[in-house]
């Protein structure tokens, strides 16, 4: 498994070495498979990150996610085809969050896809390698290979995402002046040391943030520049792993693919989901001429979906695996209403959080409860999400903690 490019800069542990990192960790324990990077639970303390996060500023190495190029006159006509909303009419320089479906109307995937022209878009599914089922749906659209290029280039670019209530005031030390104009989901070129960095306001943690992309060689160069940072405004910006990651994207309510439903790297046809029963409808444009999946979309619309996406909190730390039953006591009956998808400890609201899957029927059930350790643990619903930072609107942020 290949090290990430800001791995050892974040690790904060006695040795900083990866290498002595990887011959004392077990995977999924410490750290998971990401696209044959290590992505390590934490550096040192995942408390301490989640704290510095929500307080201050932390950073996430995004660099492994994958990406793929697409350019060419007819970029946006596939993109048309293969999501279920349109964006060949959106502005360029902006991120847009999008699903795709296969042809049963189950998700694929979701992505953010980069809008950088009308005939360049950097696509960012986090795991899978879709190059090749995007030439399929090109080829089923007739495009000429003279009027596309799609490129797998995962490696190409490094990336940082900046979160926190402080972010801006960070990256405006750095050098990337004016970020507090910069709207959710616009990017800006930035032009450093010969090196173009694209610099978006968006994030995966419900905090201010920013996600900066550059090539590789401007890597060096971006972590002296974090260093000074550091030291004149006295923040220590640390690294944040998995686990600080997954309780702030579950305090937002955000979902993350074969976590929350099931894709091809890891199939399961009982955990498939179609946007709609993932909380992913305002995705879905079924007024467009055609996408993939829109027929059954449409079949799902007319006969309701099986699925509605709940979140979960209870004032009790424990351990959930994917898949264990929800119940409720319905009518005096103790019945199994859905399943756990995932969760996570928040040290913020001093609660075990996650997302489940509960069945249509029991759309509006308030309370529910669990068997851990073959006890009974009450848990309360809810569509709201968690935790509501209204900072996220304000730049900078008028509420460091």
């Amino acid at each position: 498994m290949k090290q990430s490019p800001f791995f050892e800069f974040f690790n904060r542990r006695a040795s900083r070495s990866f290498d002595n990192f990887m011959a004392v960790s077990s995977e999924d324990v410490d750290f998971i498979n990401w696209n044959d990077f290590t992505l390590a639970l934490d550096y040192g303390d995942a408390e301490y990150e989640y704290t510095e996060l929500r307080q201050r500023c932390a950073l996430f190495d995004v660099s492994p996610i994958r990406k793929i190029r697409v350019t060419g006159p007819a970029a946006g006509r596939l993109f048309d085809y293969v999501l279920t909303r349109p964006v060949s009419g959106s502005p360029s320089q902006r991120g847009i969050y999008v699903a795709f479906c296969d042809a049963d109307g189950m998700l694929k995937d979701d992505s953010i896809l980069y809008k950088f022209a009308d005939d360049d878009y950097l696509f960012m599914p986090s795991d899978i390698d879709h190059s090749a089922y995007l030439v399929e749906c090109s080829k089923s659209l007739d495009i000429e290979p003279s009027q596309l290029n799609i490129a797998e280039c995962t490696e190409d670019w490094h990336g940082v995402a900046i979160q926190g209530p402080a972010s801006a005031v960070v990256l405006d030390d750095m050098g990337f002046t004016d970020v507090a104009n910069i709207k959710p989901f616009d990017v800006r070129d930035y032009a450093r040391n010969g090196s173009i960095v694209k610099l978006a306001r968006m994030g995966f943690t419900a905090d201010l943030g920013y996600e900066l992309w550059f090539e590789p060689p401007f890597t060096r160069l971006f972590k002296n520049a974090l260093e000074l940072a550091r030291s004149r405004l006295s923040m220590t910006l640390p690294g944040y792993g998995l686990s600080a990651l997954e309780a702030c994207r579950l305090e937002g309510g955000f979902i993350v693919a074969g976590w929350d439903f099931s894709t091809e790297a890891d199939p399961d046809p009982d955990f498939q989901r179609s946007p709609f029963e993932v909380g992913l409808g305002w995705l879905v444009d079924l007024k467009k001429a055609d996408f993939v999946g829109r027929d059954a979309l449409l079949r799902e619309r007319e006969k309701g979906q099986r699925y509605v996406l709940k979140q979960f909190k209870v004032d009790k730390k424990f351990e959930l695996k994917s898949g264990d039953p929800v119940y409720a006591d319905v009518d005096g009956v103790a019945t199994h209403i859905g399943i756990v998808n995932c969760s996570s400890w928040s040290w913020g609201l001093a609660h075990t959080i996650g997302n489940l899957s509960i069945f249509i029927e029991f759309a509006d059930q308030l309370g529910a409860w669990l068997l851990v350790d073959g006890q009974r643990v009450n848990i309360e619903l809810t569509k709201e999400f968690l935790l509501k930072l209204e900072r996220r609107n304000r730049v900078p942020s008028d509420l460091l903690l």
